[in-house]
């Protein structure tokens, strides 16, 4: 048994499906974190591992807690082994610091154990990420709120059972976006209140990982208006954290106003149930045809 299942005896499916391993330093100075990337988890998914690496790197700094994060996805990630290099950008004792961390996959590679065992020939980076850490207790200075984001309102939701993750994830949906079936036309906006099925809590790792869970709302239009059935990847991805979450549940609010020759800008919210707000969040995705990503697969209609 290796380390990294050695570790998930009392772990929720989310953090046994997240779980990275501190493996080492390189000589040049970069950390090393090993994992496996799980078949059973998408949407988001990816953001989560790397950032369980970096709180795992920062768990016993001043700065533990994430501010911000900007993600640029580069190559698809494949299930199986991957490391993750963590190399400082900027330090400081008590004030923000600086970290850029990639998601590396190597084919036919196996878990390491060992930042000795690192070779970084053939390795290909699927992910680029900037966090920046802080610690939020510590933040002090002046609040206003100017037309802030609102929090949805849960009592216009119904239950849903998402087509992919809803074994894992449970949650209720406003309907009123949503045209009277997948073919027919929408409001490109997505409402919902989210919990894990396994009573996990919510905290600064599940964060990212439900700022990308959603339908997308390019997709709430229409096959007929889209021409048929589409996908959406996501090339970036920013995370603005607000406040420490805590809670059960989160409510989450995600629109794309502008759709410019297929490719488009989403942005939205995290709240608690009480509409209290944990993060921001921005997107920049493309629409492209199901076929692009399907490999023959038949698309499934997302609501």
């Amino acid at each position: 048994m290796s380390t990294i299942e050695s570790n998930q005896g009392t772990l929720s499916a989310f953090d046994k499906a997240t779980n990275t391993v501190c493996i080492g330093n390189t000589e040049l100075g970069a950390t090393l974190y090993a994992g496996n990337a799980s078949k059973k988890w998408c949407i988001g998914y990816v953001i989560a591992l790397v950032t369980d690496a970096v709180l795992r790197h920062f768990s016993n700094k001043h700065q533990h807690d994430p501010v911000a994060l900007n993600c640029f996805y580069m190559h698809k990630t494949s299930v199986g082994p991957f490391v993750i290099s963590i190399e400082t950008l900027k330090s400081s004792k008590k004030g923000y610091c600086l970290v850029q961390a990639s998601l590396l996959q190597k084919e036919n590679e196996p878990t390491l154990t060992s930042a000795d065992q690192f070779n970084s020939v053939g390795y290909k980076e699927k992910v680029h990420v900037i966090f920046t850490m802080g610690n939020l207790d510590s933040e002090e200075g002046v609040s206003f709120m100017h037309e802030p984001y609102q929090a949805p309102n849960k009592s216009a939701m119904t239950p849903f059972n998402h087509v992919y993750m809803g074994n894992f994830i449970g949650g209720h949906v406003d309907r009123s976006t949503m045209g009277k079936d997948y073919l027919s036309m929408g409001k490109p906006e997505f409402h919902q209140a989210l919990h894990f099925r396994d009573g996990r809590d919510i905290d600064f790792k599940c964060i990212p990982y439900f700022c990308d869970f959603f339908v997308t709302p390019p997709m709430l239009l229409g096959w007929d208006y889209l021409g048929g059935p589409v996908w959406c990847p996501t090339m970036q991805l920013e995370v603005l954290f607000k406040r420490r979450p805590t809670g059960k549940e989160v409510l989450t609010s995600i629109v794309a106003p502008h759709i410019i020759n297929g490719r488009f800008d989403c942005s939205g919210g995290i709240w608690d149930s009480e509409g209290n707000l944990f993060a921001l969040t921005r997107h920049q995705c493309l629409v492209v045809p199901w076929a692009r990503n399907s490999k023959g697969e038949k698309p499934k209609p997302r609501f």
